[in-house]
């Protein structure tokens, strides 16, 4: 692929994902990485807009011809240290991912707490 060809595919991914799940969630785009900010007090509806979310933008990303690397997904639900734990699964087709308690964002280490 030419560089024509990705600095084209950079700016419909730079323009056109936000606007296809902003009345789902907030995305944060930082070069080629992805993140989706998902807010709801419900754990059981947190969960369902999640899976939803997650099978948008990988059929969004398999109609513009890209790949979510399911593999390279982190999922993180932020809870306050009195909150009881429930395991968020998020799953598309056969494949799942849960939940991780800690992780590195931009180089910065985090976890669950924010701490």
């Amino acid at each position: 692929m030419g560089r024509y060809s990705r600095t084209i595919l950079f700016l419909v991914y730079i323009n056109d994902l936000p606007l296809q799940i902003n009345s789902l969630a907030e995305p944060v785009l930082f070069a080629y990485d992805t993140s989706v900010i998902i807010s709801n007090e419900n754990f059981i509806d947190f969960a369902t807009s999640a899976n939803q979310i997650l099978a948008h933008m990988i059929e969004w990303f398999s109609a513009n011809k890209l790949v979510l690397n399911l593999e390279k997904t982190n999922i993180m639900k932020f809870v306050t240290i009195n909150q009881p734990y429930c395991a968020l699964t998020i799953s598309y087709k056969d494949k799942c991912r849960e939940e991780a308690v800690n992780l590195k964002f931009l180089g910065v280490q985090i976890d669950n707490h924010l701490t």
